[in-house]
């Protein structure tokens, strides 16, 4: 029987893609208007069919977007890392003037020289302490020759913020400030534009009471929960300030952000990943407090699109957006992909996929207690309107190309 409430989708910009939707589907037409809906028989086929609406949907998006990087001279800081370096992948196939990748390699941060393997002759690496954002001159050097900065460098770690404030003040905020100031000097220098994307972070809302969820950027902070949160913050507010030096920016604050190629030596430098290493060596997925509480998950290719998005649209330029799982669309909200859930569910599905591993219930460590933010989930409704953006992988598709990387990669990460 099909459901009209629960399932319609329009189709009016998505003409040109009709023939190549799944049998699923079945057109109904009217005089005022058409519609997609989607054949409720099977419920699985019917989300993988709005799946593929979706999809095609976002890649003539992204697939006209691409265009914009031929011939730009691109840097990624923090190019070494878990989001950087799925960028840089990404980027390769768009044939750009040059990329750099940008990495003072700081022990524990997550810079991984396997990460861009395949890249070695597209991309130029410059690693080491030499490279670090805080070094201004060496920054000019490099931005003199550059049209667009992905600005991916920072520190993910809750709790190495809260141990060490002044560690965390220097990597999340000072770098970005002192790379900033070069690309001030630098356009002083030249007359050119420069235009920056900062990764923030769901962090800068801190807690969050329940009735303000989804959570949109106009959100006041009540109650931060650790340093990174501040740092980011203030990070994203300079990238703004800097306007005035013809510095372009837009921040993407990112949620809970998986994939393949993240860094997963210990359990401060994300919760799913840390799961997916723990499964994938038969060891205990430990939930603290139950996992009761709810995530938005994002797939590290589908960040790759937002990035992308906000880099070539001029309407980005001083806006911070959610990257999040859910949206308001035709005046309803909607949950994406199935990429909101409980952190129990989420370490079940990791266990199902793998095929190894197994739950422990513990009580919440006392020294993460003031870190936890409660329920969380973002409204993305913004860069929906504005960009078009909007995750395209499932929360189960997302999880099987991420174990499926690991099982062969995992001594890499660990």
């Amino acid at each position: 029987m099909i459901n009209e409430e629960k399932i319609k989708i329009s189709f009016q910009l998505l003409k040109e893609d009709i023939l190549s939707i799944k049998q699923d589907i079945k057109l109904l037409s009217n005089n005022e208007n058409k519609n997609r809906i989607i054949k409720e028989e099977d419920k699985n086929i019917g989300e993988n069919t709005a799946d593929n609406i979706k999809n095609n949907s976002m890649n003539e998006i992204i697939k006209k977007t691409e265009y914009f990087f031929e011939n730009k001279r691109i840097l990624i800081t923090g190019g070494l890392g878990f989001i950087g370096s799925n960028l840089a992948h990404r980027l390769a196939k768009l044939n750009p003037k040059s990329i750099i990748i940008l990495d003072s390699q700081i022990p524990g941060l997550g810079a991984n020289l396997f990460n861009i393997k395949g890249l070695e002759k597209k991309v130029k690496v410059l690693k080491g302490k030499s490279w670090d954002l805080r070094n201004i001159e060496n920054m000019k050097k490099i931005l003199r020759n550059t049209d667009l900065i992905f600005n991916l460098a920072g520190s993910v770690s809750h709790i190495g913020s809260k141990e060490n404030p002044l560690f965390d003040l220097e990597i999340n905020l000072k770098s970005h400030l002192c790379l900033l100031e070069a690309c001030k000097q630098v356009i002083k220098e030249t007359g050119r534009e420069i235009k920056i994307v900062y990764a923030g972070t769901r962090d800068q809302y801190g807690k969050v009471k329940e009735k303000d969820l989804p959570v949109r950027e106009s959100q006041a902070i009540e109650e931060v929960t650790d340093p990174q949160g501040i740092n980011k913050n203030a990070a994203e507010f300079y990238h703004f300030w800097y306007r005035h030096s013809g510095i372009k920016s837009c921040s993407l604050r990112l949620s809970n952000i998986y994939g393949e190629r993240h860094i997963m030596k210990d359990s401060g430098q994300g919760v799913l990943n840390w799961f997916i290493r723990q499964a994938l060596e038969n060891k205990n997925l430990e939930l603290w407090g139950g996992g009761e509480v709810l995530r938005d998950f994002i797939y590290a290719d589908d960040v790759s699109d937002a990035l992308l998005l906000a880099m070539s649209s001029e309407k980005s330029d001083g806006q911070a957006y959610n990257i999040g799982a859910y949206r308001k669309k035709q005046g309803l909200y909607e949950s994406l992909g199935s990429n909101i859930t409980t952190i129990k569910s989420a370490a079940e599905l990791v266990i199902g996929i793998a095929g190894s591993g197994k739950i422990k219930i513990i009580n919440y460590p006392e020294d993460r207690k003031s870190l936890e933010p409660g329920h969380f989930y973002s409204d993305s409704s913004k860069i929906y309107q504005d960009l078009g953006w909007e995750p395209k992988t499932s929360f189960q598709q997302g999880l099987k190309k991420t174990i499926d990387f690991y099982k062969l990669n995992l001594k890499k990460y660990i």
